[in-house]
């Protein structure tokens, strides 16, 4: 019975005209799992003297011939192209240190399937001072697949990790001991505290983590409805600024209702939250002055008049620029342009910072403030308003000669409670419409009780 069927001039040796290499069971040799080879140490591409049936089944072929038209009959070309100078380092340097090596490739199969092989080698030199590697290789390919799985797996949550910034915890309750993974420092620029990760106690046994524990009173409704959470919350930076993030944890509880533990993710959600925050400042304003547009203010009163604000009083201002359409028709759109840029600048100023002060459309701009009631204070605003923007030496150097815009108001100062907006607005356009039949350039005041 044959170990190895001898290659003879470049072919694989029927039974006939195989040399015997050893007396052994082809039984035991059949259960040996793998394929056998041997092959040239001291030529450049190994030359194969000996190789198993097993061998050939890993590279698909039924016969030797067909081996050899894949690998030409060389240990290199049994290699995939891509693994190959891989392969031979590895060899060289094995070998350096002692007799054997161990690699790892993939068959150089003409059908392009994966097939990686754990190669056990080791260096022999025989009696006639030839040298050669004894082989045995095994299929590792289920392998292979399992921990490119795995690798890939650890690296997909790493990258997730560092692209996303998530910072991810993991207690153990019962041992007391936590674990934080990402940068948390580079994102709050310090380090992880006790309160940034566990927002309540959820077990009656005293945590001595290296974090201490304690509540966060604006979530603890949130986390008292269940052992999930997922919400929205902010942890301060190194400076106490907010950091904005997504909180979400499970706790996992043994059968005797005890945590065991509490595993959760910090999601950066930072510039998500500022960039919406922004998103919706823009869609309020006005593109061109940049005061609040019509929908945005309406919104804003609206809310306003519900408010306590409003319970003493509130003003509504109506305000129109002069003779706009010979602003545009006399200078040009970019000068009319920058006259309701100046004219809402010139009201915002005047106003104070909860004060809505928006853009209606055209040149028709309003204001409204709660609180603001008939009264001096009321009388003080009306005054500096109506005085013009341009008056007491407001007006720019560059403004064309014979451009001298002006405003007129129309306001309302209203006790009454409940009152809407459409009825604040319909005295208030009365008294823009008595304003400019006087004359234009002036206030008038209504009062709605």
């Amino acid at each position: 019975m044959t170990v190895f069927h001898r290659v003879t001039e470049g072919k694989l040796g029927s039974h006939e005209g195989c040399e015997i290499a050893d007396e052994v069971s082809q039984e035991f040799l059949d259960r040996i799992p793998g394929g056998l080879f041997r092959y040239r140490a001291d030529d450049d591409g190994g030359l194969i003297d000996y190789v198993s049936r097993d061998v050939l089944a890993l590279f698909g072929c039924a016969t030797y011939d067909e081996f050899c038209a894949i690998t030409g009959n060389m240990f290199i070309g049994m290699v995939h192209p891509d693994d190959r100078d891989r392969v031979a380092d590895d060899i060289a340097a094995q070998i350096k240190q002692g007799d054997t090596d161990a690699v790892t490739y993939r068959l150089n199969r003409p059908d392009g399937r994966e097939v990686w092989v754990d190669d056990r080698g080791r260096y022999v030199v025989d009696g006639d001072g030839t040298a050669w590697f004894y082989v045995t290789i095994i299929d590792i390919t289920d392998k292979m697949g399992y921990q490119r799985k795995l690798e890939r797996a650890e690296e997909r949550v790493e990258l997730l990790t560092v692209l996303s910034r998530d910072v991810i915890f993991d207690i153990d309750c019962q041992e007391q001991v936590g674990e934080v993974f990402g940068d948390f420092d580079a994102r709050f620029g310090r380090e992880p505290q006790s309160t940034d990760l566990v927002l309540r106690k959820r077990c009656e046994k005293e945590c001595s983590l290296d974090l201490e524990v304690h509540d966060i009173d604006p979530v603890r409704a949130v986390v008292e409805r269940g052992d999930f959470i997922d919400m929205e919350t902010s942890l301060p930076n190194v400076e106490g600024d907010p950091i904005w993030c997504r909180y979400q944890s499970f706790v996992l509880f043994n059968d005797a209702g005890c945590p065991v533990r509490h595993v959760g993710r910090l999601l950066d959600t930072h510039e998500m939250v500022m960039r919406e925050a922004n998103l919706r400042k823009k869609a309020e304003l006005d593109g061109l002055t940049g005061v609040f547009n019509r929908e945005a203010a309406m919104n804003r009163i609206v809310q306003l008049l519900s408010g306590e604000d409003c319970q003493t009083g509130c003003s509504l201002f109506l305000v129109d620029v002069d003779n706009f359409k010979q602003v545009n028709d006399g200078f040009g759109h970019p000068e009319g342009d920058r006259v309701l840029q100046e004219i809402a600048s010139f009201l915002g100023r005047h106003m104070r910072r909860d004060d809505v002060v928006a853009r209606l459309g055209g040149d028709e701009f309003a204001i409204f403030a709660a609180g603001l009631g008939p009264g001096p204070a009321l009388d003080r605003v009306l005054t500096q308003l109506s005085g013009g923007i341009y008056a007491r030496g407001g007006r720019p150097e560059d403004m064309p000669a014979g451009l001298n815009p002006s405003i007129t108001i129309g306001a309302v100062a209203c006790t009454r409670n409940p009152v809407t907006f459409d009825e604040l607005y319909q005295v208030a356009d009365e008294a823009l419409y008595v304003a400019k039949r006087a004359g234009k350039s002036q206030a008038t005041l209504r009062h709605l009780d």
